[in-house]
């Protein structure tokens, strides 16, 4: 029996042979019983045969039964999800929701709402929304309470696969949360992709200069990378800074950067608890706090968990490329204290040279404590997430001390 990589050779090396042979296998056995060089073959060693069923014009098609799935393989998505509620019922509304695809296409959803009546009054309900290839519609995970049955009692990994299945793309990362009120009416939002940063991160705005990002209001513009600038962004694009420049003040930095920036407008800030956040330090002496689950986009254009860089990882910088020096988890210890705390005015900051310990003073200097020194009583750092997102550029310039390393709210599931 021939095997895949024999009939390839054959092909290519005497088609008229190939297809003498073929039209012999098809008449060997009378006409409609002859067997196939395409069917009845062996898979090689390096070549194996692909079931048309996962084929769509001879390529193959994700969203067919014939591809092996472990999971989704999910494009990214911009937007939220608003709601009214009473002590009986949620309306979830929604504007503007677009899904950004590998292929560099978009898919705008249409706006749209849905109320759910009969619910109990001052109960949080937890909801999944996802978008329907095949219907070309948003739709919800059903089987909770309420009519239509999509109000969720419970996070259940059960409604986060189904909200996830093949031929579906999930519009919020896991459930977004809503809650009735016991009394008068109440809202809020949720759902959409966002960036997890911690508080006290600074940001570079167009409208008050460095700030805290916590600080930030929806409407005010952060600075980020132009949409045809050389210096960061997308895969392909070039960079026209020497790489490895050290931080600058924030005055410099925005003078420096304006030929190829522009600025982003916020379109949703929520700020929320969080224990656990990823310090990455990079090589311009810089640090970015993140959850662990943020995404960051390497040099390369390939995307990664915080939790899952490496030392030496290259990462895109306002003035060139970072690869990353140290790497930390800082959470509360045992005794409930954080790890990684800010010390009195001044706040610990790691040196790139191993062993050398620095501190930051409020000028934002480096100097060394003489030996036997008494450090500064620490002081505890907020333990809260900023999750932001932004149009129509979805990258911005974040760091501790100055707004120097390409940060975005894309999401991924991988």
């Amino acid at each position: 029996m021939l095997n895949i990589q024999q009939i390839e050779t054959l092909r290519k090396a005497n088609p008229q042979l190939y297809e003498a042979l073929k039209r012999l296998a098809g008449a060997s056995l009378g006409p409609n019983q002859g067997w196939s060089l395409d069917d009845q073959i062996t898979d090689g060693e390096n070549f194996a045969r692909v079931a048309a069923t996962a084929l769509t014009s001879n390529q193959i098609d994700p969203t067919k039964s014939g591809v092996l799935m472990r999971g989704s393989v999910p494009p990214t998505w911009s937007g939220a999800f608003t709601y009214i509620s009473t002590t009986s019922s949620l309306a979830w509304s929604w504007s503007g929701l677009a899904i950004y695809r590998a292929d560099g296409t978009t898919t705008p959803i249409p706006n749209g709402s849905v109320a759910v009546t009969g619910l109990a009054a001052a109960t949080t309900y937890y909801f999944y929304p996802y978008w329907d290839e095949a219907a070309g519609a948003l739709a919800w995970v059903p089987s909770g309470a309420g009519s239509p049955s999509y109000a969720q009692s419970a996070k259940t990994n059960s409604a986060a696969q189904q909200q996830a299945l093949q031929g579906r793309i999930p519009l919020s990362q896991g459930a977004i949360a809503a809650a009735t009120t016991s009394s008068g009416t109440g809202g809020g939002s949720g759902g959409g992709s966002g960036s997890c940063l911690r508080a006290g991160t600074v940001v570079l705005t167009k409208e008050r200069g460095t700030v805290a990002i916590e600080t930030c209001k929806v409407g005010e513009h952060l600075r980020c990378p132009s949409a045809g600038g050389g210096r960061t962004g997308p895969p392909g694009r070039r960079m026209d800074r020497a790489p490895e420049a050290p931080v600058r003040g924030a005055r410099e930095m925005g003078e420096l950067g304006e030929q190829n920036e522009g600025w982003t407008r916020i379109v949703r800030l929520e700020v929320r608890d969080a224990e656990t956040f990823i310090r990455l330090h990079f090589s311009n002496a810089e640090s970015l706090d993140v959850t662990p689950h943020h995404i960051f986009t390497l040099a390369d254009g390939s995307p990664m968990r915080a939790e899952r860089l490496c030392l030496s990882d290259i990462l895109v910088g306002r003035f060139g490329r970072l690869t990353l020096t140290k790497i930390e988890v800082i959470a509360p210890d045992a005794h409930g204290s954080p790890v990684g705390a800010r010390h009195g005015s001044a706040r610990l900051a790691t040196s790139v040279v191993p062993g050398a310990d620095a501190w930051r003073d409020a000028g934002n200097q480096l100097s060394t404590p003489a030996e036997g020194a008494l450090l500064p009583a620490p002081v505890e750092e907020p333990w809260q997430k900023v999750t932001i997102s932004c149009e129509p550029s979805h990258q911005f310039f974040a760091g501790r001390h100055a707004a120097s390393i390409l940060t975005h709210n894309y999401t991924f599931s991988s």
